[in-house]
This record gives structure tokens, C-alpha cells and sequence, in this order.
């Protein structure tokens, strides 16, 4: 959008008179959009989100002013509300003589403008080529996110050409300056030299003006202090040296110092606020889910990481790095234990995990799970099921029963790799290639326990206690037939017939998975999803309707072959361990003097061991004879 041009020409809105009600003395008008207007900071646009605009100070107390005079109060706002991306309000004009003046202008069409007074509470700062956070904006701009309108006015000229948005031109938006009128121009078109070098003069020190009153308010949007703060700062014509003096003491004020040894002293909660909120922004950032995002966060989901540092460093040190060299201030972000340094590991920590929980992977479902306090070989004990109860005596005479005892070990080892994000991947601002290959870790991390584990059921080389782990003989777990109701009423039997290490108790395993290749979980999934036996041509009922959760892998090579793996309880033959019951990759940084960057390593602690046979059963898929 051409900004300039859009502002050229007449700068007001007709409102729709069909709304106006004589009886009521009201009217129905615009009061804001999101129409870009170019402020000293660059360009501003006021989002209309639900979220976004706080109208309870209109709804409650509002009033319409003329031209934004407090003492001109011409009547009052019935009600507010957001329609199309648009502010709207049902206004209601006084009847004192005033009032009826301005109210008889806007019914004849001489007044047209509208304003609103308003008080931005969040940013978003989006750079140029970038887009907003919604997508919806070009930078560069800055995007008010959180905002309050406190009054509306009819005004003379607004400058919002679609609805006046409480933007009209006034002494306000120059600065406090008016603009001087170039009286310099003699009639013959011949310019005197001295006025000339006045006005260059004067413009120049209006360009400073300017330059300050934008930093100021730049800095404003930074840090959680009162508006009338900075105000201040403006209308006393405070130095931007001495601004940033003022703020970091007003910051040590209001907060509990971090190093009372330190020059700057900034407060632990302030820092710790902006961490999480720049956490969060960043993670919009690069689409990862923020269920409840923090006070702040959009304002950094639009930040570049240079600037993010840069505001690191000014929040933590006080020290101004506007004009220093990109590379010099990353290599000053990731000294010691920095904010910045922190943050883009938390980014990284969390898109680690996220990948790690949505890797698709099925092992889970039918595993079990375990802890290991060690790397050292830990047995698992495994107990015979108790003897039966006898009868007491008279004399109430326990006798004792004795337990078989046998145990498997497992044990953990370490998984692991390491990267480095550059110092040229941050001025690059590549975000995205850096959470990409955190996303890589931890999918890969999880997948990696899923090859293990099907390696286990699957390998011909599998064993327990030098027995194959699938046995016809020992086990009782192995046998042939293709995926059916027979095939899996025999394998089903065959399951519930295992007994306890003693081989005197029947301890009923009862399958609640039936593990298939890709190749087959469509004909399993019907199969198992049919009430009636889907082989026969009347109503044989199903016995395992709904009965097995169908689990297909593509680890299971054998296009043939199926599994039966026992139901949720004390059965699982394959056990997943971690150290210390850690499920989840950990990542951890390091300064990496080789590439000027970070780096970071990521590992994992996990062992896959077959703990049992009884509660699995194959059978090969080749037709029974």
C-alpha cells in the first residue's frame, strides 16, 4: 500500500447519515480501523482483534469530545463495539448550545471527521520483508496488539482517510512542533541565502526532535513502566542518553536487583519476565503451540534476532548496542550466561520436545516402561504366581508356601549428537534452520527407541534364556494361519494358556494388540472393526469385535506376519528403561569456540530390553494346513 498516496487528498469520512435517530439525538459512526497511518516511529496500524482492543473504558465511561478538548464535552458514547475490523459506536449528542452546534454540522454533512483518543499497551515489531505474527500485515510496521481507547471526538480533520482513526492532525503527531510555513520564496523565485540557511537550520533541528521523540517512545514499548514516564521524558526535553539513565533507574526502583555489585542493577522478576515472554514469542514464531502465551509474547514473535539481542543486552547491562556491528552484538549476547543465550535454548528445548511427542511412532502402546537409577546391568525379579490356599486347621496352622524365583537384566545406554548454530545463522536471522534440526533430534530420538523395539520382536536372533523369544515347543507363542477369526481364536488360546514361572499356575493373558505390517492394517482394521465374521456369508458374530487395538509399523517387514501383545498389566515382554524415569531427550549448550556460535548436544538414556515371552505370540501368516 502506498502510504503517502493514501494519505493525500481529503483526509475525512462521510458517515452513513441513514443511522442518525433525531428522537435520540444519536448517531452511529467509525471511529477506528486498521488503516496503516506513518507516525515518527514509522508506520502504525491499530489491530481489531477481540483481544486486541479493551473498550470498557468507552463502554462504561466514555464521552465525545470535540477536537480531542477535554473541556468540550458535546455528549456521550451509548455503547462500543468491534464490526469488520472496525470500531463502532452509537454516540448521543447533548442539547446544551454547544453541543446542539456540532451536532447540527454533522447532520448536515460540514463535520465529518472522527478521532479517537487511545493508549497502546503492546507491540509487535514487524521488519522489513517480514510479516506479522496472523500474517495479515507487510512490514515494515508496528502493530498495536493491546490498546485502549479512553474518548472519541468529532474532529475538523482526521487522519485516517477510511474512518478518522485517532489519528487527526494536531500539534501532537510533529512532536509538540508546529511546522513552519516556507515564507522564503520571493516573487521573482530568487531565495535569499540567510533565510535559506535558517530553514535548513531549523529543519535540521526539527529532524533531532523527531529522532528523539521516535527513540523515546521506542524504548517505551520495551519496558513495563508507566506512560507518564515517558511522557516526561518527551515534554521535558530530556536527552536520549539521559532517557535510558532514567529508565534503568526507574527499573531499579521498581524491582529487586539481580547483582547489587553491578553498575546496572535490573530486577530478577523483570528479566525473568522478559525471558518468557521472548520465549514465547519466538515459538509463535517458528509454529510451535503456545496454549497460554505470556503478557508480551506477540511483541517478540515479530522480532529479528539481532534485535532481540541487542534488547538482551540493553535490559540486562544497560549497555547501548544500536551502533555497534551485527557481529559484535552476538558475540556480546552470548558471552557468560546471557539472557539471549538462555532464551534461544528454551526455543530449542521446546521444539526438541515437541517433536519428540509428536514423533509418529507405536512402540508406546504396547510396551512397558521402566527406570533405572544406573548404567550398570540391573535384574529384573520375576516372582511364580502364589501357591494355592489350603484349608486351615482347627488349630489355625499356616503353612508355608514357597515362590520360584527368576530374573532378566536390562540396561541403559547413551544416545546422543551435537550441533552449532553460527553467529552467521543468527545475523542471518535463521530461526527456522535452527529449530528445524532441534525438530530432526527429537523425532529422530523417538523413532530410534521405535527401530529398537521392533528390531526385538521381529529379529530371528531374539532370545530369553537362550530360548527364541517365539517358541512353538517352549513358549507356546508361535503358530501359522493367516489374519482371521480362527487364526486368532488358536493364538488367543494359546495366550491365555501360558503359565507362571513354576509352570503350575495358568495365568490367562488376555491380547489387547494385534501388531501388523502397513501391508495389512486395512484388512486388520476391518477385521477387527466388523461385528460379524467378515469370512462367512450369514451373521456369525465376531468375537473380537472392537476387542484389539490394531497397531500397523513399517519396521515389520514380513508383509505376512502378525503379532498378538498382551493387554495393559503385568505381561509386556518388551520394557523401554530410561535413567532415572527422564522419558524425554535432554539438551544441553556450550559456547563453541570453533564456529563463534552455540552449541549444543542432545542425548538420550534408554535401553530396550525383552523382559518376558509370555506376553507376546506370532504367527507367520502362511495358511494353516
Amino acid at each position: 500500500m502506498d502510504l503517502n498516496k493514501s494519505k493525500q487528498g481529503n483526509l475525512s469520512r462521510e458517515f452513513n447519515l441513514d443511522s442518525v435517530n433525531e428522537e435520540e439525538r444519536s448517531i452511529e459512526l467509525s471511529f477506528s480501523s486498521e488503516e496503516p497511518y506513518d507516525r515518527w516511529f514509522g508506520t502504525e496500524i491499530l489491530e481489531h482483534k477481540s483481544e486486541s482492543i479493551d473498550l470498557t473504558r468507552l463502554n462504561q465511561i466514555g464521552v465525545l469530545l470535540f477536537n480531542h478538548d477535554y473541556d468540550k464535552v458535546i455528549g456521550r458514547i451509548e455503547k462500543a463495539w468491534v464490526e469488520n475490523n472496525r470500531g463502532k459506536a452509537k454516540v448521543v449528542f447533548d442539547t446544551d448550545e454547544d453541543s446542539e452546534k456540532i451536532y447540527q454540522k454533522v447532520k448536515s454533512g460540514t463535520l465529518k471527521g472522527v478521532s479517537v483518543g487511545y493508549r497502546v499497551n503492546n507491540w509487535e515489531e514487524v521488519e522489513q520483508g517480514a510479516v506479522s505474527t496472523d500474517g495479515r500485515f507487510q512490514g515494515p510496521c508496528s502493530i498495536a496488539t493491546r490498546w485502549m481507547p479512553y474518548e472519541i471526538s468529532i474532529v475538523s480533520v482526521p487522519a485516517d482517510p477510511t474512518v478518522g482513526v485517532g489519528r487527526s492532525f494536531s500539534e501532537e503527531d510533529n512532536g509538540g512542533i508546529n511546522m513552519p510555513e516556507n515564507k522564503n520564496v520571493k516573487d521573482n523565485n530568487v531565495q535569499d541565502n540567510s533565510q535559506r540557511n535558517d530553514n535548513e537550520e531549523l529543519q535540521r533541528k526539527l529532524e533531532e526532535e523527531r529522532a528523539r521523540v521516535k527513540e523515546i517512545r521506542q524504548m517505551a514499548r520495551s519496558f513495563n513502566l508507566d506512560q507518564k514516564f515517558f511522557d516526561n521524558l518527551i515534554d521535558n526535553g530530556t536527552s536520549i542518553e539521559d532517557a535510558r539513565k532514567s529508565i534503568l533507574e526507574e527499573l531499579a526502583r521498581n524491582t529487586t536487583p539481580v547483582n547489587t555489585t553491578a553498575s546496572v542493577q535490573v530486577g530478577t522478576e523483570e528479566i525473568d519476565k522478559f525471558k518468557r515472554a521472548a520465549t514465547d514469542g519466538l515459538s509463535i514464531r517458528v509454529g510451535l503451540r503456545v496454549d497460554k502465551p505470556v503478557d508480551g509474547a506477540r511483541e517478540f514473535a515479530g522480532k529479528s534476532l539481532l534485535r532481540l539481542a541487542e534488547e538482551s543486552i540493553f535490559r540486562q547491562t544497560g549497555e547501548d548496542m544500536r551502533n555497534a556491528r551485527d557481529i559484535d552484538i552476538f558475540k556480546r549476547a552470548l558471552e557468560g550466561t546471557g539472557a539471549f543465550k538462555i532464551i534461544l535454548s528454551n526455543v530449542a528445548n521446546k521444539t526438541l520436545l515437541s517433536a519428540y511427542e509428536e514423533a509418529p511412532t507405536t512402540f508406546q502402546f504396547w510396551t512397558a516402561v521402566g527406570s533405572n537409577k544406573d548404567f550398570k546391568p540391573t535384574t529384573q525379579a520375576q516372582l511364580s504366581s502364589a501357591d494355592v490356599l489350603e484349608k486351615m486347621t482347627e488349630t489355625g496352622e499356616f503353612k508355608n508356601k514357597s515362590f520360584k524365583e527368576s530374573g532378566v537384566n536390562t540396561q541403559l545406554d547413551t544416545y546422543g549428537a551435537s550441533f552449532a548454530i553460527t553467529r552467521k545463522a543468527l545475523i542471518n536471522d535463521d530461526l527456522g534452520a535452527f529449530t528445524d534440526i532441534m525438530a530432526l533430534f527429537g523425532e529422530s530420538s523417538k523413532r530410534m527407541i521405535n527401530k529398537m523395539c521392533y528390531d526385538l520382536l521381529t529379529g530371528k536372533d531374539t532370545k530369553i534364556n537362550n530360548v527364541a523369544l517365539f517358541d512353538k515347543s517352549k513358549h507356546n507363542n508361535l503358530g501359522t494361519g493367516e489374519l482371521n477369526i480362527d487364526s486368532l481364536s488358536k493364538a488367543q488360546t494359546s495366550m491365555s494358556k501360558q503359565k507362571d514361572i513354576s509352570g503350575k499356575a495358568f495365568i490367562n493373558i488376555q491380547p489387547g494388540f494385534l501388531i501388523v505390517p502397513t501391508e495389512l492394517r486395512v484388512p486388520a482394521t476391518q477385521l477387527i472393526g466388523s461385528n460379524v465374521d467378515p469370512t462367512k456369508y450369514n451373521n456369525t458374530m465376531n468375537p473380537f469385535f472392537n476387542a484389539l487395538t490394531v497397531i500397523s509399523d513399517p519396521y515389520i517387514t514380513n508383509t505376512k506376519e502378525w503379532y498378538l501383545a498382551a493387554a495393559r498389566g503385568r505381561y509386556q515382554s518388551i520394557k523401554v528403561s530410561y535413567l532415572n524415569g527422564v522419558q524425554t531427550p535432554i539438551i544441553e549448550r556450550a559456547d563453541d569456540f570453533d564456529s563463534l556460535g552455540i552449541k549444543y548436544r542432545v542425548y538420550l538414556d534408554v535401553g530396550v530390553d525383552l523382559v518376558d515371552y509370555r506376553g507376546l505370540y506370532k504367527s507367520d501368516g502362511n495358511a494353516a494346513e
